[in-house]
Order: C-alpha cells, then structure tokens, then sequence
C-alpha cells in the first residue's frame, strides 16, 4: 500500500484541481495499429506512445503490462491463484500469448534491454511484466515517444477478453504502460485472479485490420473517424477516443476529457441500435431527484442539467427484443450517476451484448464501451439484463472517470458502483421479482429452502460431478431443467419475493464480515469470497450507512467532491477520505477508520419491561429526625402480588405506566444510533445512542413514565445504517403476530421432505 505518500488535494478549489500535481497521474497517448487473423485469431500490432512525466522524478526505465500472457499457460500467476480455472471452467486449451518484438525511445532502439519481472509473488512462470531502460532518464515535465512492435494470439474467450468463432471482445490487448508515481516508481502488478486495471490517461487513436466480413460490424472505445476502408478481403476501421470535439468541450468540472484505456470488439452477427439519452426527458421523469441533488449540492436544478449521449447498442439477433432494454438501463445510469456525481463528458458510449459462445467477456467495463450480461425470455423487474447493464455502464463513473488503483483499491470503483447501481436501480425499477429457471424458462416464485448447493457433498449427493483420482471428473446428471423441475416439486412450496437491491448488498455483506478489513490489496485477501465481500457488497453498505450517519445532503456533497477533485486523475482510499470530510464539512476519520480498515462490527438489540406504577408503601421518613409514619399497608394485597408479571397489563387505574427500555451492543464498532418509541395513542418520541455513551459501557437504559403503555420500540427507524449484524432483535413490540411465522415453517418443512425423497433415490 502506498498511502503514506498520499497527496491531500481533495479540499482545493475545483476550477484549481486540473492544475495542481498530485505527483502521480501522468499523461500517456497511444497510436495504434493492429491487424487480426480471422482464422487463427493471431494479432500483430505496432503502437506509438507519448509519455509526459508529470511527476518530481527523473524516470530511468519503463515498465509494461502485457496482460494477455496471463492466459499463455496453468503456471502464470493469474491461473494458479485460480486454480487453472476461469469463470468456473478449467482452462486445457486455446490459450493465448503476447510478445514484444520491438522497443524504441526517441528513435533510440532499446529492445535488448526487456526483461521479465514479477513484482507481486516472484513466479518465474509469470510473463505479465516487461521493464525496459531508457537511454536518458525522462526530466520532470518532459515527454518521450515509444515505438513498440508486437505480436499476441488472442485466446478462446474466458474472461474478459478473446474470441469465440466469429466474436471478438478484444480488451487489455496492447502493451501498456504501468502508472508512474511519483517518489514510488512504476506502479505496475502483476495480473491475478482477483486483480483489474490501473493506466494513466490520455488519448487513442486506434485502426484496426479485419477481415472484410467485418465491415461496419466493429464497435470500440470512443467514437469511429470516418467510414470503414474496404480494400480486397480486409477492411480498416479507425477510432479516436475520446473523439476530436469531446477533447476540446469543457465537461461541467471545467476539464478536458480522457480515457484510460481502449478495447473493442467485432462479430458480423451483430445487429447495431442507436439511440440518445436526453436528459431533459429523464429530468421530468424524475423531478424530485433533481430537486434533491439541487438541494444537497446547493445548486440550481438547472446548474446540474447533463449532456445527450448517443447510445449504440451491438446486440445479437436472438436478443433483439432486449435492445431498448439495454438502452432503457444504460440511460439510468447516464442520469443517476451523472445527478450524483458530474455529468458523463463524451459523446458516445457501445453496450455490447456478447454471443452466446462468449458470454464470458460479458459484465465488463471499458471506457465509453462495456459488455452485458443477459438471457431469453426475462422481463425488467427480473434485473436481466437491467442489473449489469446498469452496473457496467456506472463504472464509467467510478473507475472511468475517476482512475483509482484496482490492484490496491478495487473497492473504490467496484464498491462505489455497487452502492450506486443499487440506489438506480431502485429508482427506476423498484424492487426486483425472484425466479428460478427451468431449461431456460424463468418461473415466478422460489423455493422456500435451497437445495445442497456447494461443496463436494452437495456435488456427490446431487449427482452434479464427482471427483476421481487421477484428476477425474464425471457428471453423471448435468444441469437439466426437467430434473431440477422434478425436484423442485411440490409447486406449493414456492413463494414470490421481491428483493430492495440495498438490502441485497447486506446480505452479501454478511456473507464474509470479519476475515479482511476492506482495505487491502486485492489479491492478499484470504480467498475469492472475501474479495468480493470487501470489493463490492461491503463498501456498498459502508458507503450507504454513511448517509444515515452523517446525512444524505451532507453524503452527497461528499461524494460529489470527491468525484470532481479526482476525475481524470489517481486517487488512493487517504485521497477519497480528505475529499470527502472537505465536501461533506464533517470528521469522519473515525468511520473511515472502523469501517473500511478494520474489522470492527456490530449488533445492537433492544428489550423492554414496562408495568403500572405501584402506590407507596410501607414507612416513611420526610427528613432526619422526624419519625417514620405508615403509607401503606395491606398484608392480603402483598400476597396477591408475589406473582405478578412486570409485563402484565394491571388495569387503567390511572397511575402511569413505568417503562424500562434497555439497548445493547456487541460489537467493537460504535456507530451514533436512535431509538424510536411508539405509545398507545401514536405518540413517538427518540433518544439517541451516541459514540461517546457506547464507549463507556455495552448498553444503555431508557427509564421512561407515560401515561400511555409503550406499544414499540424500534432501534434505526429510518433504517439509515445497514451495518447491524443481526437486526432480528432491532425492535420490540408489545402485540406479536405468531400465525404467519407457523404457516411459513409448515412451507419449508414441507419443501426439505420432499428434497429428502428426491435425494433418496437421486431424482427417483
């Protein structure tokens, strides 16, 4: 981690940002030209780089990602850390390669000088780090121009990037230069299973050589310069990202827009639709966001209007139907995000929807391009293909515009963009319908209990695939949708739910809360399950209880700070916390602290004991020396109450009811909460639990004298902070409900019977 050396500019002024150096984020312009083999999908390329060294450095040598040797072979560190597995599937074949044939530095040839390095873990297998020298160490200030030859077979698509027949998703293709940081070095990993991207930005200019089957066919970052050039079987299509009028247009933080990266993609079946987001359409649709966002950011609504965009859709045949579907989610995040957090600054954007055969380059994000992930036969309220595609469009927000370290800080765009793709979708669509699938066809409605659904056990017991020596592997009954409709009998144990994708995020949260801290880099989490955890759900949650500690108008203005410091630029986890207390106006080092560096959690619970105030009894003394006189006493009546229940209702006799509430935490996290109580006659009233009381002691008690019985208490009325491990025992109430929880037992019950015949006899 290098937060040590953290610039704290997140508080200037934002028209001063673009000129202050943050010793970091240099500038870096690619020229590329590449031709493709459509038969054996080998790819030969030659690029043109201009470095501009923006840090206090003299830089003495260069350093390259060259991710596509990730796939060269089971030894490279992305596929051992996964077990020779991408995307669930065991890589035997298609492999891919890239090497680098040429390099020179201002004409200057410096290609016996590469070398392989492995920063990270020291595997001598590894092959995704070249270093370079150079032949005169590169001047604060100065620029200078790389020429670089290559050649890569691009590999079968299995993550993110290959080809699969006809259908090119090409991404991480080119030799890239790491991201020099000033007083640091070359900030240039490895690629791991559990890593993405980090470059500098600046501009492409990009030609691509297809086959001419390939014409108009072809979509990528930024936008095309011009009409294909057919010459004999190939066709040249050319791209500039950003294009020529987005690098001279002022977006609304008064910057020039850039790009950090380039991918493209290409399959004649694709079937191209075009169509614009207006803002002034989603404006009155949605009045009171605007409203809201002009409210929190003290701006007029006016002040906050976005740019119109032309969306293309690439989309395959058998999709169609799904086309104003991807442009209906993509437009939403073009207008939540943009609300929140600053305006989309180009012109165009490419959603891509992949081919059946590679579906595994889908759920990706590029800059102004992105992959989906969809299927046959859903509607809008099933969040397919609504959920990703709102998701990979937001990430042109979080990670596009605002370039933080994915190798040491994925959690600051992937947990950013959970939290905001939740709180869009949620707007747009409402809650989100549960289905389960059979042989493809979505049914409404899940079942009460699951089935055996990980580990060997459930894979043996399921018939799914069981493990033999020798590296084995059988699969005596593959997924079939009439078996698992078989099984999944009787249909009355099925029951519609509607799921709040905020919710969804704390429950992915509460899969894995206490083996990392969130803040770490990516590939050092204990296993795959924690890095998702602390990469999306978690900072999800963290970032939205954020908002109901400190405020929603003072969260905003945070968020939007931070989000307009930092465009264009490199921000680490100390950058985004500085920004964020400078727009918001509040301390918050110590949520930062808890929340996103440790493991601190919590739980709180609140019970209560009320009964009616008891008349006085026995002697009693006014002041020292005055004798005891007798207020009370009925022997028969003292009998009567040996027995009785604190809780009992005694009768209105009039006297007051005594209420004793008593809250409690576990927990090492200490978040300020409120307390609402509800009386009788809708009377409420709230106490809150500040930090500082729960540093004292573990609990707190509420004594409370009304004339009205207490009929609830409820801890987070407003349910503000979703960070309560357990919030089964958030709320008390007087009057408790006990037919529905005995018909839903009956339900489950009902559904492991019957899961327990199927597996007696393996679906029989």
């Amino acid at each position: 981690m290098r937060l040590a050396c953290l610039g704290l500019l997140g508080g200037m002024a934002m028209g001063a940002v673009e000129e202050v150096r943050d010793n970091r984020s240099c500038r870096t312009d690619y020229v590329i030209e590449a031709r493709v083999d459509g038969e054996t999908h080998e790819l030969e390329g030659r690029e043109t780089i201009t470095w501009t060294n923006r840090t206090g450095d003299q830089v003495q040598n260069l350093a390259f990602h060259l991710y596509l040797n990730a796939f060269s072979g089971n030894r490279s560190t992305h596929l051992a850390e996964s077990k020779g597995r991408l995307r669930g599937r065991k890589v035997k074949n298609e492999w891919g390669w890239q090497r680098v044939e040429r390099v020179a530095v201002d004409g200057q040839e410096v290609t016996s000088s590469l070398r392989y390095a492995q920063p990270d873990d020291g595997n001598g297998e590894d092959r995704t780090v070249l270093w370079a020298d150079l032949p005169l160490p590169v001047a604060p200030g100065a620029s200078i121009e790389i020429e670089l030859e290559w050649s890569s077979l691009l590999p079968r698509v299995r993550r993110r990037t290959g080809h699969a027949g006809d259908f090119y998703f090409v991404a991480q293709w080119f030799p890239k230069l790491g991201v020099y940081e000033g007083g640091q070095g070359w900030n240039c990993h490895q690629f791991h299973a559990s890593t993405e991207f980090y470059a500098d930005y600046g501009t492409y200019d990009v030609t691509l050589d297809l086959p001419a089957r390939f014409e108009n066919k072809v979509g990528a970052s930024g936008v095309q310069a011009g009409p294909p050039k057919v010459s004999g079987d190939r066709v040249l299509t050319r791209f500039l990202a950003p294009s020529l009028a987005d690098r001279e247009r002022l977006d609304n933080t008064g910057k020039r827009a850039l790009v950090h990266d380039f991918a493209w993609t290409a399959d004649p079946a694709y079937s191209r639709f075009p169509k614009t987001f207006h803002y002034d359409e989603w404006a009155a649709r949605f009045p009171q966001e605007v409203e809201r966002a002009a409210a929190a950011l003290g701006r007029a609504p006016q002040a906050l209007a976005l740019r119109d965009v032309d969306v293309t859709v690439l989309i395959h045949p058998e999709r169609w139907e799904q086309r104003e579907r991807h442009f209906e989610a993509t437009a939403t995040a073009l207008f939540f995000y943009g609300l929140w957090f600053g305006e989309y600054p180009y012109e165009h954007i490419t959603v891509v929807d992949p081919s059946w055969g590679g579906r595994a380059a889908g759920g990706m994000e590029y800059p102004t391009i992105f992959t989906c992930g969809t299927r046959l036969f859903t509607e809008p309220d099933m969040y397919t293909p609504e959920g990703v595609t709102v998701h990979e469009a937001g990430h042109q927000f979080w990670y596009g515009l605002v370039g933080n370290n994915e190798f040491e800080a994925a959690w600051l765009d992937e947990g950013f963009n959970s939290y905001a793709d939740s709180e869009a979708l949620v707007r747009r669509y409402g809650p989100s319908r549960a289905t389960t699938t059979y042989a493809s066809l979505p049914i409404n409605g899940v079942p009460l209990g699951a089935a055996p659904g990980g580990g060997e056990l459930s894979n043996i017991l399921s018939a799914r695939r069981w493990k033999l020596p020798f590296d084995i592997e059988l699969e005596p009954l593959r997924p079939n949708g009439f078996v698992d409709y078989w099984r999944d009998q009787p249909r009355l144990a099925f029951a519609t739910r509607h799921d709040d994708p905020r919710w969804a995020d704390r429950a992915g949260y509460l899969r894995d809360p206490h083996s990392d801290p969130v803040d770490m880099d990516a590939w050092t989490y204990v296993d795959r399950q924690s890095y998702r955890t602390n990469s999306y759900p978690r900072p999800a949650v963290i970032l939205r209880s954020m908002a109901g500690v400190f405020g929603d108008e003072a969260f905003l203005q945070g968020m939007r700070h931070y989000s307009e410091s930092w465009r264009y630029r490199h921000p680490y986890p100390e950058d985004f916390f500085t920004a964020f207390e400078a727009g918001a106006g509040v301390e918050a080092s110590w949520y930062f602290e808890d929340l996103f560096q440790s493991t601190k959690t919590v739980d709180w619970s609140v019970s209560v004991t009320q009964a009616r105030a008891v008349d006085q009894r026995g002697w009693r003394q006014d002041s020292p020396g005055v004798p005891f006189t007798l207020v009370s006493d009925d022997p028969e009546e003292d009998e009567e109450d040996e027995d009785d229940d604190l809780d009992q209702d005694e009768g209105d006799d009039g006297s007051p009811w005594e209420i004793e509430v008593l809250l409690k935490r576990q927990g090492q996290l200490r978040l300020p909460v409120e307390l609402e109580l509800t009386f009788a006659g809708g009377r409420s009233e709230r106490h809150t639990w500040t930090r500082e009381e729960q540093a004292g002691v573990n609990w707190k008690r509420i004594e409370v004298s009304s004339q009205e019985k207490l009929k609830s208490a409820v801890i987070d009325p407003d349910r503000g902070i979703y960070l309560d491990l357990d919030m089964s025992d958030n709320q008390w109430f007087e009057e408790t409900e006990k037919v529905s929880a005995t018909r839903w037992t009956e339900r489950v019950f009902s559904r492991y019977a019957h899961l327990l015949h199927f597996f007696e006899g393996i679906g029989g």
